[in-house]
């Protein structure tokens, strides 16, 4: 702050204790869980009203509508009002506000990847020491990994991002052939059922071809022949015997054995894969367990009877695949009232409301109590393939995954169309080479 309007304000303690206080770096403020504005305010019992900015989701959205209700109840000084976004406009939204460090709101909901870019910059306030303890020692790595920085934590897990592990099954299509239970029983399978008119496939046997569906089964493909897509150092590594031979099953499940084709990674109108099993247009498709509540309400299916969520088999020998963060809260570093922010965080996290929150949403839970609790499964049945190897999954990596993705994408479609590179070997090293060179 500056020394002239440190003087002025200095004539009235007040004002002097108030701007002082609330000068929003995340550093200290964090670390001591409070401004001296919110402090003073929650300490006193006075009014406090918090914005939250989320993204439009109905089932998300009414869960943490009544989260903060009953936060309220036990707060009563402390009203939390919400603010809901489409996707889009919330993803920029929050981004800018954070990249200009203004106090937009109090609390964000945070995709846990954007926290590699904000994390040390100021713009989110440090989580309190003591719920950062319980955090790393409850929660799985991988869940609040991107919201680290130095040792210190800048978010709040609220799910366990998992997009591999798990598949969706049409069972109209797949009739009476038992679900597959090894990688090449689902390979075998896939192509005795994918169908097609002419060069047009109508139904594809297992459609990997997806943003993040291509990307993550990659990296787990790799991760279960016992090796790793990183090097200690965290650069990357493409060019291994397991990367080429993950690579060459993917590209030939659309080269050579023509179970699914490059549609999902047009864009456009393009429907996603786990949207081509509830159109009946797709048997198997690797996915995580958030989808099921679309083939549920959007698409009007019957979980069990029209389709089911399945263990996906190993590609190698032994259970290893790759998670990113996802959905986090975390509070702004330029609020004034981070304290009663950090109240409504600690609530949230205690197991009970998690609970609630994540079968409300139908995300797996970030802490290893939680998702171990027998009442997960009562809940969502549908987890079991999931919830028995989330202690296998190692952090994705601390690195932009939009673009991490991107990259793979690019490089898997231009092999796949034919004419850009020579050779598998050709393609993983520019890839190796691509990822390398983001990290700069």
């Amino acid at each position: 702050m500056k020394k002239l309007l440190c003087l002025l304000l200095a004539i009235v303690m007040v004002f002097s204790m108030a701007a002082c206080g609330g000068s929003g770096s995340s550093g200290d403020a964090g670390s001591s869980g409070s401004s001296g504005d919110a402090g003073s305010s929650a300490d006193a019992g006075e009014p406090i009203e918090l914005t939250f900015w989320g993204h439009q989701e109905n089932a998300i959205n009414e869960s943490f509508k009544a989260i903060a209700e009953d936060f309220h109840e036990e707060h009563p000084n402390i009203t939390i009002n919400f603010e809901f976004f489409p996707y889009d406009e919330f993803e920029a939204k929050v981004q800018t506000s954070l990249a200009d460090k203004k106090a937009g709101a109090d609390i964000y909901e945070l995709w846990g990847g954007w926290g590699v870019d904000f994390c040390s910059t100021g713009a989110l306030a440090q989580i309190p020491d003591e719920m950062a303890a319980e955090i790393t020692e409850d929660a799985y790595a991988p869940t609040y990994g991107a919201l680290e920085y130095e040792g210190h934590l800048y978010g709040m897990p609220m799910e366990f991002n998992i997009e591999s592990g798990g598949m969706l099954v049409n069972k109209h299509l797949l009739g009476d052939k038992p679900i597959p239970t090894t990688w090449d029983e689902l390979v075998a399978t896939a192509k005795e059922l994918t169908q097609g008119e002419g060069d047009t496939m109508t139904v594809k046997g297992l459609d990997v071809v997806g943003w993040d569906t291509i990307p993550y089964t990659l990296c787990a493909m790799i991760l279960s022949q016992g090796d790793n897509y990183l090097n200690e150092d965290g650069t990357f590594n493409f060019t291994s015997e397991a990367a080429k031979n993950a690579f060459t099953e993917l590209t030939d499940l659309v080269v050579t054995d023509g179970v699914t084709n490059l549609t999902g990674l047009a864009g456009g109108d393009a429907m996603e894969n786990y949207q081509l099993v509830f159109a009946d247009q797709c048997v198997f498709a690797p996915r995580g367990p958030w989808t099921i509540a679309e083939g549920k309400t959007t698409f009007e299916l019957t979980y069990g009877e029209d389709f089911t969520y399945a263990a996906l088999p190993w590609y190698g020998d032994s259970i290893g695949f790759a998670a990113e963060t996802g959905w986090s809260l975390a509070v702004n570093g330029a609020s004034d009232k981070q304290e009663a922010a950090f109240e409504f965080l600690e609530y949230f996290f205690s197991d009970e409301v998690l609970m609630k929150h994540d079968v409300a949403a139908g995300f797996i839970p970030p802490k290893k109590s939680v998702a171990e609790d027998p009442a997960l499964l009562e809940s969502m049945p549908f987890l079991e393939p999931l919830v028995g190897i989330l202690g296998n999954a190692q952090f994705i990596g601390y690195f932009n995954t939009d673009i991490f993705k991107e990259t793979i994408n690019n490089v898997y479609t231009d092999y796949c169309t034919g004419g850009i590179y020579e050779s598998i070997d050709a393609a993983l090293a520019d890839l190796e080479a691509q990822c390398n060179a983001n990290l700069t």
